[in-house]
């Protein structure tokens, strides 16, 4: 039996992570000096008013070597093969973490994958393991499959406030400045594991627009990134549903205290995966311009 293991940042609810069959090895976040572990998604309490406030100190650090041997070790106790999949190599050393877990415990029964995405894109390829499971493949296969397909996940979004970008120090300070003075609002992607500027947007009616125009027609389900509470989000949803059709499933996900420590709390974002079958004429994506680096900053992510 192979089990699903991923980190924190993967987003998934207790009971999503019941249904997937997922189990996870938690990230953790310090404020103002206390340290905190991240938890399924709605169980970490009241983190978003120490997110907003200024005066507070958060930090935030990846999962260790040692709790996923533990978790490893737990599951090869039980006679099971484990398929790690984890937080972007690029954007945290989580992946690292993971590998250097496996080799120590039983390199033959692990694999670890690096999905190059997180949260939304951790979620779809959730899902195409179960599916590869259950038609039984091997864990070789599986994780061979999942390296290839993992170039048809998209995640594309956005912020209005940039405070939390500017601290990661990985953009520029001036175009920060100007997109704060004229209203200009970052569209942002994940490409081959990376974080890349895609294009501006002036205001958030534009914003909205090309956050849901950067998903193609054709596609049934879309999982987007966002707090509950954004008052942005009832207009996305509704320009998604126009735009892809009635027949059209919505994933709302709020990210947890560690990728909003480092976006802020004005996030928004789509995520989709294209069809598995155009995997074998898929090519790894080429940068685009204006590259702006990991929004992630020098925390141990």
């Amino acid at each position: 039996m192979i089990r699903i293991m991923v980190d924190s940042a993967a987003g998934i609810s207790r009971q999503e992570a019941e249904q997937l069959g997922a189990h996870y090895v938690p990230m953790t976040y310090t404020v103002d000096r206390q340290q905190f572990v991240e938890h399924y998604i709605g169980e970490n309490g009241q983190f978003e008013p120490y997110i907003e406030r200024e005066d507070v100190e958060r930090r935030t650090s990846q999962a260790t070597a040692a709790a996923f041997m533990a978790a490893f070790e737990r599951q090869l106790a039980k006679g099971r093969q484990v398929l790690c999949i984890t937080i972007s190599s690029r954007l945290s050393g989580t992946y690292a973490n993971a590998v250097m877990a496996a080799k120590e415990v039983n390199a033959d029964e692990i694999k670890v994958l690096d999905s190059r995405n997180c949260a939304g894109g951790i979620y779809f390829l959730i899902l195409r393991a179960q599916e590869l499971i259950a038609q039984g493949l091997s864990l070789d296969e599986i994780v061979d499959t999942l390296a290839e397909e993992r170039k048809l996940i998209h995640n594309v979004f956005t912020v209005n406030d940039m405070t939390n970008l500017r601290k990661s120090g990985r953009l520029g300070v001036v175009r920060l400045s100007v997109s704060t003075i004229l209203n200009l609002r970052p569209i942002l992607c994940l490409q081959n594991g990376s974080v890349f500027s895609k294009s501006v947007a002036r205001g958030s009616h534009e914003q909205l627009r090309m956050l849901a125009e950067s998903v193609p027609k054709g596609v049934r389900y879309v999982v987007v990134h966002s707090r509950e509470n954004n008052p942005q989000l009832p207009m996305l949803q509704e320009m998604l549903q126009n735009r892809l059709g009635d027949d059209l499933e919505l994933r709302i996900v709020s990210l947890g205290p560690v990728l909003a420590i480092h976006l802020g709390l004005t996030y928004l974002g789509v995520c989709w995966m294209d069809s598995p079958q155009k995997a074998d004429a898929a090519q790894e994506p080429t940068a685009p311009d204006m590259p702006c680096g990991c929004p992630f900053g020098s925390d141990p992510l």
